[in-house]
């Protein structure tokens, strides 16, 4: 079975069983899987980090950025 068959088979499945699907592969994972970064990616979470301890009051909850999304579409 290719990886697009079982993507289609498992995409055939009711919304709930396929976020069993999901969850039951997510949970065989190695727990570091995915987690090597780059310098690059490393120096943007540095900065972000950074950013964020010289100002907190700058960011937004996801409900003012999704407010903020709606407003920009309309």
């Amino acid at each position: 079975m290719t990886v697009e068959q079982a993507i289609s088979d498992i995409s055939s499945l009711p919304l709930e069983e396929q976020l069993l699907v999901v969850q039951a592969i997510w949970d065989r994972m190695p727990q570091d899987a995915g987690t090597t970064l780059t310098d690059q990616q490393r120096a943007e979470l540095d900065r972000r980090l950074e950013s964020y301890r010289a100002n907190p009051d700058s960011l937004l909850t996801e409900s003012q950025l999704r407010e903020q999304i709606r407003d920009a579409r309309s």
